[in-house]
């Protein structure tokens, strides 16, 4: 096995979060290697990536504005649709990239095939480029940016299905993979990517002939735009310093008061403006607005008063060609599609080394694990916002404990700050494998800012 040694940092993935990384060190004259998989950037914005990470389909739009996705200095062309297309967010990227002129900095088609730690607080980071011997790096610190949206979840029911079954995450279109054209189709889940086949699927003369959405529970379902703003208008970009009014309502309003309120505002403004979702047949939210992730779509109510998607509860069983659902009601269905989530996963780290079972990982700050000091994930949060500018925040802090200008806490304390963090989480959430890394961006930035503060006073 050939041996390298390698630049100071690595980065492991060359999707938004690990281009937003690249881009941040270069300002910082940090020098770091990424290594993707694929032939591109973008990860999962790449339309059928050849990483085969992509959870892309054809018609799919981001649901946060543009605003929320730009960065603190790269925004978006003013031309770029509010609530863009993968096409278009990829090119936004791809410019970025070219912008800051940092792409000879990676290395496409590599994967990284393990990492490990090393002598002297250092890694060992082994890639492998097709089939070629296998390379091995040293490298001083690794930021891990390989994405949670890839290892698709699916659910497990009783009896057998005759039909054809997909995950979300690999489907294309109406007639790809799968030829859904005039067929009975059950869409599992009531996220983003649900609804949003759902709908494509419900079109009239385009898509199925009849689309069922089953529900295990009831979600809040927010439009894309309310009247004149976009549904997240009013909420603080990461990027940008929180108002001496936050710092107030943070410091004397106790959080679960500001919960309390901003919660019953947000939901008596569904209420108000498109209505709950029992009004359209589908479940009652399971729980008050913060309690989960909303899902965004600007469709799915119009497609549900039409009659396009029939509304279900959630499969009780599976019955060769039909499926029985938890009303007691049997359909003759022809295929499943799973838009039910993705498991955590580091292909990269021994299991003995990091494992998110049941998508549970604790970090401090959602960023460090207190064992190591020189190894930070990035962007492995679910925020209620884009997720660009807070993996920028997040790597202008990573940049600077890089550069010795940010001191992490003591590893008891960081320990006990990460177990406390992960349980007000879970406190908050419901309890699902989709809430585990939860995070509200504005809360979250707020005390990451907090933290990194305190964090330079002691350096």
């Amino acid at each position: 096995m050939k041996i390298n040694q390698g630049k100071n940092v690595c980065i492991i993935g060359a999707g938004t979060s690990g281009v937003i990384a690249a881009k941040v060190f270069s300002q910082q004259g940090i020098n770091f290697t990424v290594f993707e998989k694929g032939s591109g950037i973008g990860g999962i914005w790449r339309f059928q990536n050849d990483n085969g990470q992509s959870t892309c389909y054809r018609s799919l739009h981001i649901n946060t504005s543009k605003r929320m996705m730009a960065l603190s200095d790269f925004p978006f062309k003013e031309e770029i649709a509010e609530y863009p297309t993968h096409e278009e967010i990829l090119s936004e990227y791809e410019r970025m990239v070219d912008h800051f002129g940092f792409r000879e900095n990676i290395e496409f088609n590599t994967t990284v095939i393990d990492c490990a730690p090393a002598s002297n607080n250092q890694w060992k980071v082994t890639t492998q480029q097709g089939d070629n011997n296998p390379i091995e790096h040293i490298f001083d610190y690794v930021v891990v940016a390989n994405g949670h949206h890839w290892a698709p979840r699916l659910p497990k029911y009783g009896g057998t299905f005759d039909g054809d079954e997909l995950h979300a995450h690999h489907y294309v279109d109406v007639s790809d993979p799968l030829d859904l054209r005039n067929k009975n189709v059950v869409v599992v889940g009531v996220g983003n990517s649900a609804m949003d086949i759902a709908c494509e699927l419900g079109r009239v003369g385009q898509g199925a002939k009849k689309v069922y959405l089953s529900q295990r529970s009831g979600v809040w379902i927010i439009p894309k735009v309310f009247g004149p703003a976009p549904q997240d208008k009013f909420v603080r970009h990461p990027m940008v310093e929180p108002s001496i009014w936050e710092h107030l309502r943070r410091t004397f309003i106790p959080r679960k008061v500001r919960q309390w309120f901003f919660g019953k505002l947000a939901e008596t403004t569904v209420r108000l403006t498109v209505g709950m979702p029992q009004r359209f047949g589908l479940k009652a939210p399971d729980g008050p607005f913060h309690s989960r992730h909303p899902t965004v779509s600007q469709e799915i109510h119009n497609r549900l008063i039409h009659g396009d998607i029939i509304p279900k509860g959630n499969i009780k069983t599976l019955k060769e060609k039909q499926v029985e659902f938890e009303d007691g009601s049997v359909e003759d269905v022809d295929a499943i599609i799973y838009a039910t989530g993705y498991d955590i996963k580091f292909p990269f780290f021994k299991e003995t080394l990091f494992n998110a079972k049941h998508n549970n990982m604790a970090l401090w700050q959602r960023i460090y694990d207190p064992r190591f000091d020189s190894l930070a994930f990035l962007a492995l949060v679910q925020p209620v916002c884009a997720m660009m500018p807070i993996a920028e925040l997040q790597a202008n802090l990573i940049a600077d404990h890089i550069k010795g200008g940010f001191q992490l806490p003591d590893q008891s304390t960081m320990m006990k700050e990460m177990f406390q963090y992960d349980q007000m989480m879970k406190a908050d959430y419901k309890p699902s494998a989709s809430h585990t890394i939860q995070v509200d961006c504005p809360e979250y930035s707020y005390y990451l800012r907090q933290a990194w503060k305190h964090g330079k006073t002691k350096s």
